[in-house]
């Protein structure tokens, strides 16, 4: 780490707060752009000239378009690292946050929790794996291939179900039930009561400042619906959201899910081994540094340093890619097969071991430990 952090220049620690406001302008801007269009459809249809099949096909086409850009421009993560000011960084962070219906302060309260236990299987709080045991599975020196077939096997149709599921409703099922999140909180555990075992006594007064942005934020949504129609409101906010909750679910979990990345248990977890263990992907393309704020393809970097600023992050990620060698995990698998693929193949992992590799639903691993690797 040491190294690392001498060979990256000082001025790209640095926060900027005009630099860090021009992007925010940027993020605010295209969504509102994107909301002046969507509002101009029936305009813009009644100019194409042809019949009502012609019109109907453009009409969707734009309506669809709007859609996937304004789910993705509502998706940008600034992570705290915007300006020096902290009150700046809250300010935006909580604004933004309440707008998509995500808890800012709950949430920012867990992250940076993550970022301090990531890859530890006692602790880490998200996407913690799980065991065979969890999964009624017989131990693997007696398992057989129609054990993993009776339990693990589902049809395409029903992962495909699955994978939707997660995808819409993740993020809150993971807020509201720990869902996927760390297993040393008791049942009931969530991100909306202060007095949850997620939170301490210090942090209950941001907790009830969180919900307030949601209920001020559900109001909003109730005027509006009250002033224009439930299907105009549906059309401009609810499915560009549901785009939302996709998105966030599917970075996060491809960041953290891959069936070569390990995980670990105290015993041989580190802190520079849990920042590991997360994979750079080249997200969308340009969207990922226009839209997400290059969150996916820079994500090793920011979890080595995460007091860098994002604008930043492109220069440090040159810097130490290097230097990394083989510790450093890249995928240029396109997101929606790298989805499926780390939905089928990260399964469960072994109940034993101190690093562990995911296993897929006939009970294998792609990756596995060398012999002399562990301590235990």
């Amino acid at each position: 780490m040491n190294a690392l952090r001498a060979a990256i220049p000082k001025h790209l620690f640095e926060r900027s707060t005009s630099r860090a406001l021009l992007y925010t302008l940027r993020v605010l801007l295209i969504p509102l752009s994107l909301y002046v269009f969507a509002t101009n459809i029936d305009k813009l249809t009644s100019l194409v000239p042809g019949g009502p099949w012609i019109k109907s096909i453009v009409y969707w086409t734009l309506w669809c378009t709007y859609w996937w850009w304004q789910g993705l421009a509502w998706s940008g993560a600034g992570h705290n690292n915007l300006s020096k000011n902290m009150y700046i960084n809250h300010t935006i962070g909580f604004l933004c946050h309440s707008f998509i219906f995500l808890p800012y302060f709950s949430w920012r309260i867990t992250h940076l929790r993550h970022h301090k236990v990531s890859g530890m299987m006692e602790n880490d709080e998200v996407f913690v794996p799980y065991v065979r045991s969890e999964k009624k599975l017989p131990p693997k020196e007696v398992a057989h291939k129609h054990d993993y077939d009776e339990i693990l096997s589902e049809a395409p149709l029903y992962t495909l179900v699955r994978v939707l599921v997660m995808q819409i409703f993740g993020h809150h099922t993971y807020l509201t039930w720990n869902q996927m999140g760390s297993k040393r909180y008791p049942k009931g555990t969530n991100h909306w009561k202060p007095s949850s075992a997620l939170f301490k006594d210090t942090d209950r007064n941001a907790v009830i400042v969180s919900n307030f942005g949601l209920i001020v934020m559900f109001c909003l949504l109730v005027v509006w619906t009250m002033a224009t129609s439930i299907t105009n409101v549906v059309a401009l906010y609810v499915i560009p959201w549901c785009w939302v909750n996709h998105w966030v679910v599917a970075m996060a979990y491809l960041q953290h899910t891959c069936a070569t990345i390990p995980h670990y248990r105290k015993g041989e977890w580190t802190w520079r081994r849990g920042a590991l263990t997360t994979v750079d992907r080249q997200f969308l393309g340009f969207i990922d540094s226009l839209f997400l704020l290059g969150v996916n393809r820079y994500h090793t970097a920011h979890h080595l340093f995460s007091t860098v600023p994002f604008y930043n992050l492109p220069e440090v990620h040159a810097t130490i890619r290097p230097l990394l060698g083989d510790a450093y995990s890249y995928d240029s698998t396109g997101v929606w097969r790298a989805l499926w693929r780390s939905f089928v193949e990260c399964v469960f992992v072994e109940d034993k071991g101190d690093i562990l590799f995911y296993k897929g639903s006939a009970g294998t691993a792609r990756r596995g430990v060398a012999s002399g690797v562990e301590r235990h």
